[in-house]
């Protein structure tokens, strides 16, 4: 199933490389990329904390500026799907993003969007054996963005 191989897959990460593109006309940033590495941490079978820490550069910038992230990863075998939540303010106060399903053998989708204040999330991931691929599309009155990560 295509939610435990991810599970399995998501326990082996250690980097990341990450792009962010801003689709609104004009633009409201240029687009980012970067890249960073990841520390696991196992919380049972059910929980996996990714932390975060590399640096992106916008296309046409200079200088590469810093980032960290914490992101919670649960996996539902009854339900038979992982949810992403974002640590932005700690732990104790995750930021649910969105449950995703598998409807491929590599593929998994947020079958219905997550409502945050006036954003709306999706997001979508395919994997194999090398590499995962979280895509993210956020969109709202102040938003619309794109947004990639590739994990490996």
């Amino acid at each position: 199933m295509a939610s435990h191989k991810l599970w399995k897959r998501l326990k082996e990460v250690s980097g990341l490389e990450y792009t962010s593109t801003c689709r609104k006309i004009p633009p409201s940033y240029d687009r980012r990329k970067g890249a960073g590495k990841v520390i696991t941490k196992e919380n049972g079978d059910e929980v996996i904390t990714f932390f975060e820490k590399g640096k992106w550069r916008g296309v046409q910038a200079s200088s590469e500026v810093a980032f960290t992230n914490v992101f919670r990863w649960r996996f539902d075998a009854q339900k038979n799907r992982i949810s992403l939540e974002h640590l932005r303010f700690g732990l104790e106060n995750p930021v649910f993003i969105f449950h995703l399903t598998p409807i491929g053998e590599n593929l998994l989708k947020s079958l219905s969007p997550h409502e945050c204040k006036e954003d709306t999330y999706f997001g979508s991931v395919l994997f194999d054996e090398h590499y995962i691929h979280l895509n993210w599309r956020i969109v709202g009155p102040k938003k619309n963005e794109m947004v990639s990560m590739t994990y490996f």
